[in-house]
């Protein structure tokens, strides 16, 4: 997936990735958002339930009575921002709004990585503790969702061939002139007519499917623009293989590095670091241009990575089924296996010589 982007010039909104771009919220998603930022900043979870006290004690207990209080903030937090809500003391009730909140935030994130920060780590926390067995019995529901996409509404909508129409690049790219704006607006308005059959709700759900393409254009564009442009510096002033002669056919500088001077810890003639350069921009131009998809990728570690994190480990992991004081066992034994091992082949190096 990422090779393929490397080449790829601009971001292109039609492109497959569309199954990725996370729909723009509406005003009732918005307001579930400010309900949710408001729960996350008053709950203690992390602190409560993370602690070493926890991993003494009955942790599931400790991450239910949690979870319970976190989703009484909510129904608290919604009530008072006038949303539909039941008032039943069972939060079963309300699972609904509960299970949408949740992917509100998810989404939003997606959306805006500059959010959320103080308060994502929290959510994610709590919704890989929410979705455990025990806890799901505890609690009556299950809060998890998955998220809405562009691809899925349309779905809904039976429109998937909008997103073959040669017009959609120019509906869901960035505007950088009055004169792209109003051909932007041009191509949005006769997409809807041709697609909205004279409905104005599904114009509306259409509408809001091509602004959530062009905010992901937006928001690729930005990432990539940086990388590009260093990428245009570099092989402007600087010659793959040679430092005498630049491809302007100016003097070229060197990149050459060497070990214990100016802060470099390795040595690279100019034509390596030259290479290292220039592929670390495209991997890193490739993995943001990819950002959608690589949040929907799988996210389960190989189990020999999570045994090598050992202590940092905070939560059980589906890849090796170890508790964090389980793994920190297993890898002070693996620590302790290789250096056992490591001792019987230097003994055996120095009896043979």
């Amino acid at each position: 997936m990422i090779a393929s982007v490397v080449a790829r010039p601009t971001a292109n909104p039609s492109s497959p990735a569309d199954e990725y771009i996370p729909l723009r919220l509406n005003d009732r998603e918005r307001a579930l958002l400010c309900v949710l930022e408001g729960a996350l900043s008053v709950s203690e979870y992390t602190d409560r339930v993370d602690s070493v006290m926890a991993w003494r004690g009955a942790r599931t207990g400790r991450a239910v009575e949690e979870l319970q209080e976190m989703l009484a903030y909510m129904t608290g937090l919604a009530v008072a921002a006038s949303l539909k809500v039941s008032h039943e003391p069972c939060l079963e009730a309300n699972a609904d709004v509960f299970r949408e909140a949740f992917e509100v935030g998810r989404r939003f994130k997606g959306m805006n990585p500059d959010k959320m920060r103080a308060s994502y780590g929290k959510l994610i926390y709590m919704l890989q503790d929410a979705t455990a067995p025990d806890v799901i019995r505890e609690l009556g529901f299950d809060p998890l969702s998955r998220v809405q996409t562009v691809h899925a509404e349309l779905a809904l909508l039976s429109c998937l061939d909008l997103l073959e129409e040669p017009e959609l690049p120019l509906a869901a790219s960035p505007a950088h002139s009055a004169e792209a704006a109003d051909a932007k607006a041009a191509a949005t308005a006769r997409l809807l007519a041709r697609f909205a059959d004279g409905d104005a709700e599904r114009a509306v759900r259409l509408e809001r499917c091509l602004l959530s393409l062009a905010d992901h254009a937006c928001l690729v564009e930005a990432h990539v623009s940086p990388v590009d442009t260093m990428l245009r510096l570099l092989r402007t002033h600087f010659s793959p293989a040679s430092t005498s002669v630049g491809p302007g056919g100016a003097a070229s500088a060197s990149l050459q590095i060497t070990a214990g001077r100016g802060g470099a810890r390795l040595s690279h003639s100019h034509a390596s670091q030259y290479a290292y350069v220039e592929q670390s921009l495209l991997l890193w131009r490739a993995v943001l241009a990819c950002r959608a998809e690589l949040r929907r990728a799988p996210r389960r570690a190989p189990a020999e990575v999570c045994r090598a994190v050992g202590g940092r480990c905070s939560r059980s992991c589906p890849a090796c089924g170890l508790s964090p004081r389980r793994t920190s066992s297993a890898a002070a034994t693996g620590c302790a296996i290789r250096g056992r091992a490591a001792t019987a082949c230097r003994a055996r190096q120095t009896s043979a010589s």
